[in-house]
């Protein structure tokens, strides 16, 4: 199972003793560009598969927080501050993080509710084959291309992946 939390949330299950920091791989290494494709052309190929599917579905770059035995945290900053998800396999469930002094206790009470399928979650039908394509039409006229570039690095910055330069 992975947890996806807002910064605000995060901090939160950052205070259950058991959870250990943990932040993953550099992005260097999680993100890179494949090939030379040209300008304008990049294929960004990410090694880890849930960060993979989460950004192929939301179009959000994930950083990884840490993890609770074999639950896997992670921070969404586009995230309203109170929302938190969890993922099962295939299924996304979605909740407002309520303000409570027992942050275990809460989270504890939520994860039995998945287990014991007392709520219902969204299916979710993401293919980890796809790669992230960032794509601008070498045909179109100079200026339209650059313009189009800009975007293009606008929304990678958006979901913060930087382009490995070597």
């Amino acid at each position: 199972m992975e947890v996806v939390a807002s910064h605000l949330v995060m901090r939160k299950f950052r205070s259950i003793k058991e959870f250990t920091m943990d932040l993953g791989l550099s992005k260097t290494n999680e993100v890179q560009k494949e090939g030379n494709k040209g300008p304008g052309q990049i294929v960004i190929k990410i090694k880890e598969p849930f960060i993979k599917r989460y950004s192929l579905e939301k179009g959000v770059y994930l950083s990884k927080a840490g993890n609770i035995g074999s639950l896997v945290f992670y921070t969404d900053s586009s995230m309203r501050n109170n929302q938190f998800s969890i993922y099962d396999e295939n299924k996304e469930y979605q909740f407002t993080y309520k303000d409570t002094s027992n942050p275990r206790e809460f989270l504890s009470n939520i994860l039995d509710k998945i287990l014991e399928q007392k709520v219902d979650g969204v299916e979710l039908n993401t293919s980890l084959s796809q790669d992230i394509e960032f794509k601008v039409d070498k045909n179109l006229p100079q200026v339209e291309f650059i313009e189009e570039y800009i975007k293009m690095r606008k929304k990678m910055e958006e979901m913060n992946i930087k382009e490995n330069r070597r």
